[in-house]
């Protein structure tokens, strides 16, 4: 039976901070990074459930939350694109409800500046170009407008290292916030590479089990699984004609 509202939980390196700030006496700190995780995760909450997607758990973390769904590899690019941003757009909405706070004198300009300092932060922390944060998951949608679903999500792993590595650069002398957020990250690469053809083998399942609105039409010579893109209906040369992309995919994922 569907719930209204999905699994909700905190992860356990998020209560070690959690305690570590409260330990220390900030714990107006940690309250203002809290409301304003649940509030970027609340953002995309509210456009997949607008696009009518299933919604199966919301993790927090220290840095900020991770959204877990059904929805299929091959949904529309431009739905994703909306709920990644989701995030940001509620942030947004957040500063303009505490900024209207703040000039009715209904919170001190400590506590204002607090909220813009961490606001601040986890918006840019989370449009880093570093998968599975927004700015990564936005960037390889972008890609997959014109490359291969494997080639996108190959070069986005990539990319995801490389701005690991400049991040952790910058933050050379980082806090145990830091470390934990840079562990978190790395653990994360490593899955995706280990997984791209688990990955990649669920996006030609899903076109071969089900029927997608496809925007572009493509006839390729080789008959090549690596070459598909989202949104676009792939043909392939065969002998003297060219066969539909799911005559292809049987080949694959039949037995006959």
């Amino acid at each position: 039976m569907k719930t209204i509202f999905p699994k909700f939980k905190i992860n356990s390196l998020t209560y070690l901070i959690f305690l570590s700030f409260l330990l220390t006496g900030f714990i107006k700190n940690i309250l203002l990074i809290f409301l304003i995780v649940v509030v970027h995760e609340l953002g995309h909450f509210f456009f997949l459930k607008y696009f009518s997607y299933e919604i199966e758990k919301i993790e927090i973390y220290p840095f900020g939350g991770v959204t877990t769904t059904n929805k299929y590899i091959n949904s529309p690019i431009n739905h994703d694109l909306i709920i990644y941003m989701g995030g940001v757009f509620f942030q947004l909405l957040l500063f303009l409800v505490f900024y209207f706070l703040f000039k009715k004198n209904m919170i001190h300009d400590n506590t204002f500046s607090l909220f813009q300092m961490y606001n601040r932060s986890i918006l840019f922390f989370n449009l880093l170009p570093i998968r599975p944060l927004d700015g990564g998951e936005i960037l390889q949608l972008l890609l997959q407008k014109w490359l291969p679903f494997y080639r996108s999500m190959l070069i986005m792993n990539y990319l995801s290292c490389f701005f690991i590595g400049v991040f952790l650069l910058i933050n050379i002398k980082c806090n145990l916030n830091n470390y934990i957020i840079v562990s978190f990250l790395i653990g994360k690469t490593v899955v995706l590479f280990r997984n791209k053809h688990h990955i990649q083998n669920k996006f030609l399942l899903e076109r071969y089990l089900h029927h997608f609105s496809y925007k572009k039409i493509e006839h390729n010579i080789k008959q090549d699984p690596y070459v598909l893109k989202k949104e676009t209906l792939h043909f392939f040369k065969d002998k003297e004609k060219y066969i539909h992309e799911k005559e292809f995919l049987k080949k694959k994922f039949e037995v006959i």
